[in-house]
């Protein structure tokens, strides 16, 4: 087969009014966006993939002009045997801005999404399933999984009416959940009786968005006990000392979960190694794409950690976490925001609807969905870009 080259690169903007906003420690999200990224090369073959710009707003209109301003330039000059390639080539060749703008985080996002877009297209070259080539990266030795499927839990439960949020999304086929904390002690103890009372024995996590002190988490997780909480995710923030991880994992009756926060290989590396975490959370539309989570599930194996991806946004960047979970081969779960979002739902096209806490991947080749533009338009505005 031919080298990969990218021929055009046409990014698609939407984004959504939310009746309810999801509501985190860091701020609230009042809409939801989605940014995807096609690439198409000289023989028409598409590939697609996702940029995060969840929040703030704007940040999503400064992606999408870095995509247009910054990486569209660059594909006269890419060409390779494979993504990886491909995506080395864009990091050393947008070193400099980064160092210069010190946009680390847009810049990072933009490459990530146009590394999952190549991934994509470089399956459907192959005329494979993304599972199947991503699990010849990570496991060239043993065979790939059949139309797999993964276990997925319900994500985004905001602490107003979390009993009746978990009820909807268990009558929606989920058996697993995952509750907003850190809006306060009382607020949290209420938001996880409510959750335990409607989730019975099954699996329950909390997400606490970096929002506490290490010795505001130090006073808090020993209460928490009762709940049986699977883990506790980001009680403190990326850039916390080890030290303080380590001190916390002492105070913690259930594991700790981080990832979605740390932004290069070296981190992910020292997180593996001395924060003592039980769950690894990347997520690959906000940094690394498919070629730098792939690094990241292998480290997470190596060090005995449960690779989760970390996701909420759009259909595409869900599905793309999806494939890369069922490549892991590891017993992760799948994030599932159970909020409203047509950005997700109508680009999937009634792909991974969960059945008994299960979703099943498409067996077509590459992602295994193309986006139905034309049906967004009813949904999403496409914004001027």
């Amino acid at each position: 087969m031919s080298a990969l080259k990218l021929q055009t690169l046409t990014p698609h903007l939407y984004r959504v009014p939310l009746d309810q906003p999801v509501v985190t420690s860091f701020g609230t999200m009042r809409a939801r966006w989605a940014l995807w990224v096609c690439v198409r090369d000289p023989d028409g073959v598409e590939g697609w993939g996702e940029v995060w710009c969840n929040f703030p707003d704007s940040g999503a209109l400064h992606r999408c002009r870095l995509l247009q301003e910054v990486f569209t330039p660059l594909l006269p000059v890419l060409r390779g045997d494979d993504p990886a390639q491909l995506s080395a080539q864009i990091a050393a060749r947008t070193r400099i801005l980064r160092l210069q703008s010190a946009e680390y985080g847009p810049l990072d996002q933009c490459a990530a999404g146009l590394d999952v877009a190549i991934w994509d297209l470089h399956a459907r070259r192959l005329g494979q399933p993304l599972y199947e080539v991503l699990h010849r990266a990570l496991q060239p030795t043993t065979p790939s999984p059949a139309s797999p499927r993964v276990r997925a839990y319900a994500s985004g439960i905001n602490p107003q009416g979390a009993g009746q949020t978990l009820e909807r999304a268990a009558q929606a086929g989920q058996r697993a959940f995952k509750v907003k904390v850190g809006f306060g002690d009382d607020i949290d103890l209420r938001t996880l009786q409510e959750a335990r009372a409607a989730a019975g024995d099954r699996w329950l996590a909390a997400d606490a968005n970096q929002g506490w002190t290490l010795e505001q988490a130090q006073a808090f997780l020993p209460q928490l006990e009762e709940f049986n909480l699977a883990w506790m995710e980001e009680p403190l923030a990326a850039d916390a000392p080890a030290i303080d991880w380590q001190a916390l994992r002492a105070f913690a009756p259930m594991p700790l979960a981080a990832g979605e926060n740390i932004n290069h290989l070296p981190a992910f590396h020292a997180a593996l190694q001395h924060w003592g975490l039980g769950v690894m959370q990347p997520d690959l539309a906000k940094w690394g794409g498919f070629t730098g989570c792939l690094e990241v599930v292998r480290q997470s194996r190596a060090h005995g950690v449960m690779y989760c991806p970390h996701y909420l946004g759009g259909g595409i960047g869900l599905m793309a976490s999806a494939h890369l979970l069922a490549a892991s081969g590891q017993d992760g779960l799948l994030e599932m925001d159970v909020n409203p979002n047509p950005l997700r739902t109508e680009a999937l096209s009634g792909a991974l609807m969960p059945q008994e806490g299960w979703v099943g991947l498409p067996d077509s080749p590459g992602l295994g969905l193309t986006p139905n533009l034309a049906a967004m338009k009813a949904w999403a505005q496409p914004l001027p870009i």
